[in-house]
């Protein structure tokens, strides 16, 4: 596990000598603060039945006249008829075949549209009649003619089916937990190359590259692509002309090199597979080439498993209203990355993350202002509706879609992903980041950019500044880990821990002394008294089939915890207790 090193190093250093807190004047006049709190409990990792992952394969295949030359024997049905058999009988588990010749897409589906069946739902007369309709496919009436190829036109419809499959599935799961999101795998096979030269648009363009960028609203989508030659007689291999007709002619240099037609038959051949694997690789996938009579098979492609054991990768705990270093002279009462000393220098709200309610913290309008964007956090609203900064819709103001405590419209400007808490899949979310002063959408963890022998990872489970060389504060400000496990795996595959975070640091928080009214008639109630905090603990598991597979974030927040008010803090023993169940995946409630 990632925090081992920060803890043999937090090891090191309260081992060593050194002259901090030997004498604080401040002592003098004021007895100190005993502001920490341990964090306390257990947790577990996820069931293997708890975290399901649809997996839905779609399987695009060449369907012109030359097919019937480069695979007579029709493996491809064959191969597909066995990959059903072969995968898991898992509810989970969906198949689309699509056929493309010419500009024609036909859909081998129960419906005949560009919709996922269940495997499960296919009976064998289901399979053979399927492995039937793919080897005597016709374009029905006056489609296009089924001699020509076109790549693009398929992989634009593999696009829109993904797409509409994906928020489809979102209207109704209303589901925003990452991890039950499906894995798309595509598979485009083809014996050629597309009639008119496409190599722009596949090799250069977005063509490939957008079906790959959907696995940012998916657990992942990989366009593999299988090249398939397999002809009775054998090709010349002593033809070669191609004298003139080589290079690009036109376009852009990635193109493949275009050669007369006729000219090189094994050459055209070669550079017919190359193309394909030029796209696995734009899509994120595999790539398989069949050739000399090898018989076809999809089972070696790596779809993944519907139901995955875990394991644990990051657990670590944050103060938001305490600032890094957690200084015990200053607080951010709202959690908003703005100190309140700061708040009341840009005349903001400290008790409301955004002051003039125009989608944007009051910290994400600072940081930004401060590298020259136009931002002012404290505008007021207009009747019309004007007077605010631009560029949140309306409708995402105030809006929080995946509780990680960053607003969406904040996310899109820090270049997060606003439907995940974890965007860069480093086990760190979003908010402990860009609170922390690290980049949440980027893999900088093992930076050092203080060069004070803490990465920013080790920085961050202690709480500490990541810009600051503060060694010398570790042992009185640094977060201490306790973690050991419970046993052995139990029988739903968790792995159980029981952990300790030791001095996690409360910070003054200021009360809210806006009128929250008094059902009683008496004198106007505050809405919060002073020094509660808002404490932060999550748990990081990565997938055990897919080490770089996408992170799974179970989190725990409370705003119980108090700064020692008249001496006397919460919870007075110091310790807040954390069960199993109090860790919330996604939106949930808190303490």
């Amino acid at each position: 596990m990632r925090i081992a090193s920060a803890l043999a190093f937090l090891a090191l250093v309260t081992g060593a000598c050194t002259d901090t807190y030997l004498y604080d004047e401040r002592r003098l006049d004021k007895l100190p603060a005993d502001r920490a709190i341990a964090l306390d409990g257990d947790f577990c990792t996820p069931s293997t039945n708890d975290v399901v992952r649809p997996i839905k394969i779609l399987l695009a295949m060449d369907a012109s006249q030359s097919m019937i030359k480069t695979d007579p024997g029709g493996s491809r049905a064959t191969a597909l008829v066995e990959l059903m058999n072969t995968l898991p009988q898992d509810p989970e588990i969906s198949l689309l075949v699509m056929l493309f010749a010419g500009s024609t897409s036909a859909y081998l589906t129960k419906t005949g549209l560009g919709q996922f069946d269940r495997l499960i739902d296919y009976t064998p007369a289901d399979k053979q009649a399927l492995e039937q309709r793919l080897l005597n496919f016709a374009a029905p009436g006056t489609m296009a003619n089924r001699d020509s190829t076109d790549f693009v036109k398929p992989l634009a419809d593999i696009y829109e089916i993904i797409s509409r499959d994906i928020a489809n599935t979102r209207l109704m799961t209303k589901n925003t937990a990452n991890d039950t999101r499906a894995r798309y795998s595509v598979i485009f096979l083809s014996d050629g190359e597309p009639t008119n030269n496409q190599d722009d648009e596949l090799l250069c363009g977005d063509a490939v590259r957008r079906v790959r960028q959907l696995k940012d609203l998916a657990d992942d989508v990989k366009v593999n692509t299988v090249h398939v030659f397999r002809p009775t007689q054998p090709i010349d291999s002593t033809k070669c002309d191609i004298d003139g007709g080589t290079g690009p002619v036109g376009g852009s240099a990635c193109r493949i090199p275009i050669i007369p037609p006729g000219a090189c038959p094994l050459l055209q051949v070669n550079q017919d597979a190359e193309r394909l694997l030029k796209m696995s690789e734009i899509g994120g996938g595999d790539f398989r080439d069949f050739r000399n009579n090898e018989p076809i098979n999809f089972l070696n492609f790596r779809f993944g498993q519907v139901r995955r054991t875990f394991e644990l990768d990051t657990l670590v705990a944050s103060n938001f209203s305490a600032l890094p270093g957690s200084p015990d002279d200053q607080a951010d009462t709202d959690s908003d990355g703005l100190s309140d000393q700061d708040e009341a220098t840009e005349m903001t709200n400290p008790w409301v993350r955004d002051t003039d309610g125009d989608g944007f913290s009051d910290g994400v309008e600072v940081h930004f202002r401060a590298l020259g964007g136009a931002f002012t956090p404290n505008n007021m609203p207009l009747p019309d509706g004007g007077g605010l900064d631009p560029g949140c819709p309306p409708a995402l103001r105030g809006v929080d879609t995946d509780c990680d405590g960053l607003l969406d419209c904040d996310e899109q400007i820090i270049g997060t992903n606003a439907q995940r808490v974890d965007s860069d899949d480093d086990g760190i979310p979003d908010m402990v980041e860009w609170q922390m002063q690290t980049q949440p959408s980027g893999k900088d963890l093992g930076q050092d950019p203080d060069t004070d022998g803490l990465s920013n990872h080790d920085e961050l489970l202690m709480h500490m500044d990541p810009h600051t060389v503060d060694n010398a504060k570790l042992t009185a400000q640094g977060y201490r880990y306790g973690l050991v496990r419970s046993g052995p795996l139990d029988d739903q595959g968790r792995q159980c821990f029981h952990f300790r975070v030791d001095n996690v640091l409360l910070a003054p928080t200021i009360r809210d002394t806006r009128d929250a009214g008094n059902p009683d008639g008496g004198a106007p109630l505050f809405r919060r008294a002073a020094g509660y905090n808002d404490v932060w603990l999550s748990t990081a598991m990565k997938p055990g089939d897919d080490p770089t597979g996408r992170t799974v974030i179970r989190s725990f927040r409370t705003q119980l915890p108090r700064y020692p008010v008249g001496g006397i803090k919460l919870p007075v023993d110091g310790v807040v207790t954390v069960k199993p169940e109090d860790f919330i995946l996604g939106c949930g409630p808190q303490q």
